[in-house]
């Protein structure tokens, strides 16, 4: 069980978070603007904190969460040769990341049984890493829809306004992919390159996001809240928003309106 100081303080590393599936981590954390922020971050989520972050961290649910640190200068001396230029990774506190899931598995598993890593081992896990937060997060990343084999930017524009717009219907991929006259297959394949989530789990998100405005901002029962936010029942829609925002709805409601003045829960 890892324990994270309460208090506000600054980064001097990059660090990576990956909670497991019972874990729930609640970030508060400074925009470039000084405006504080919070983020709620759970599977199959991750967070990347950049050096010089200011922020505070504790764990909003008890379970495990992988913590990993990359110095600076490792950091620069491993992008700077793999990609000749070095740019620091944005802070992206709530973020979908199979790849650094699917990499982290195996040291978790270690460090489960009880195995120490050997350096031999940890040091190309980290190069590898901190090549893709480089990559993906550094300043020279791509824009999510830019790419050649992502959903042109009018088609996405369009679907996440039809997102949008009947959040509270069902929403099926095949409906999407039919509002862009594409082929579900194809659809599913350029949306997840051009947003980094599979169609069905921005959906999920979507539906968590605009469930967590109608808490923050209105008096509305939880179960109408439920069905404006597309979920059937509201057990379905407590577990839902439990997994991706760390507590139960009411406990959300309640912890907005005891929130710190200036601070806005993501």
């Amino acid at each position: 069980m890892l324990q994270f100081p309460g208090s506000e303080r600054a980064r001097e590393v990059i660090e990576l978070l990956v909670p497991d599936e019972t874990a729930a981590i609640s970030i508060v954390y400074r925009t470039e603007a000084g405006l504080a922020r919070r983020a709620f971050v759970r599977a199959p989520l991750v967070s990347v904190v950049p050096p010089g972050q200011h922020c505070s961290m504790h764990c909003a649910h008890r379970g495990d969460t992988l913590v990993l640190r990359l110095a600076p200068h490792f950091y620069a001396d491993r992008v700077r040769a793999a990609l000749g230029e070095v740019s620091l990774p944005a802070g992206r506190f709530a973020v979908f990341d199979p790849f650094v899931r699917a990499i982290t598995n195996g040291l978790l598993d270690e460090l489960r049984g009880g195995r120490r890593p050997a350096a031999a081992y940890l040091e190309p896990l980290g190069a590898v890493l901190a090549v893709h937060l480089a990559r993906h997060y550094g300043a020279a990343a791509p824009e999510p829809n830019s790419g050649r084999c992502g959903l042109p930017p009018h088609r996405l524009v369009r679907v996440q306004a039809f997102v949008r717009d009947n959040i509270s219907e069902e929403l099926h991929v095949e409906r999407l992919a039919a509002e862009v006259h594409m082929s579900q297959y194809h659809f599913a394949r350029m949306f997840k390159h051009a947003t980094g989530l599979p169609p069905h789990l921005y959906i999920v998100m979507q539906r968590v996001s605009h469930a967590k405005a109608l808490l923050q901002d209105t008096e509305l029962p939880l179960l109408e809240v439920a069905e404006q936010s597309g979920f059937r029942t509201q057990g379905h829609f407590t577990g839902v928003f439990g997994r991706y925002a760390g507590m139960t709805p009411r406990t959300f409601r309640v912890a907005c309106r005891a929130a710190l003045p200036g601070v806005r829960v993501a």
